[in-house]
């Protein structure tokens, strides 16, 4: 009895994921009736042009390294540009410490107590 479940349940799912995404055209509940999702059409490349691109990015090795989300074949960003100097940060540093007051009135008190209003 179990198995005849199991195996409803496995035939009916193997039967409706192969009609979900398969089609040009879907059907809507608007007034036309029909959806048109371009995404489903075929692209530009033929199936050889692609069997050619990932062969190619197999010898290579690129393949494995795109797949696996490798951020080596991520274009490089540029990194911040330091526009102070160590002394000049060391002494915005002792400033601060002296009076400890953020720009916008916080004050840092160490413990559990964290950021104050500095009044």
């Amino acid at each position: 009895m179990k198995f005849r479940h199991v195996l409803f349940a496995v035939s009916l799912g193997a039967v409706a994921s192969t009609s979900f995404a398969t089609q040009l055209y879907h059907p809507s509940n608007a007034e036309e009736g029909v959806t048109f999702l371009p995404l489903h059409q075929a692209g530009g490349l033929t199936r050889d042009q692609v069997r050619t691109n990932v062969m190619g990015a197999q010898r290579d090795g690129t393949l494995s390294w795109i797949s696996r989300g490798y951020p080596g074949t991520y274009p490089l960003v540029q990194g911040p540009r330091l526009s102070n100097s160590r002394d000049q940060v060391e002494a915005e540093l002792r400033a601060w410490q002296k009076s400890p007051v953020t720009p916008d009135g916080m004050r840092f008190v160490p413990g559990e107590i964290g950021w104050v209003e500095a009044r």
